[in-house]
């Protein structure tokens, strides 16, 4: 039986052009090593290398933090 395939988010790319924040993409690395990318917009119309990079962190929040 093969091994199932997993990903998770673990960057997401922002881009801020002072009047809003766009969220852009979410990279996710896969169990098997590979890294693919979920645009959330065109990418035509956006240049990748001007996003703000951000971890993804899965841990729950600290409730404080609400």
């Amino acid at each position: 039986m093969a091994k199932r395939k997993t990903g998770w988010p673990f960057q997401e790319g922002f881009l801020n052009d002072g009047a809003q924040e766009i969220h852009l993409f979410t990279d996710y690395r896969w169990n098997d090593g590979s890294v693919s990318r979920r645009w959330h917009v065109d990418p035509k119309l956006f240049d990748a290398d001007l996003a703000e990079l951000r971890p993804v962190s899965l841990k729950a929040s600290d409730p404080s933090d609400q």
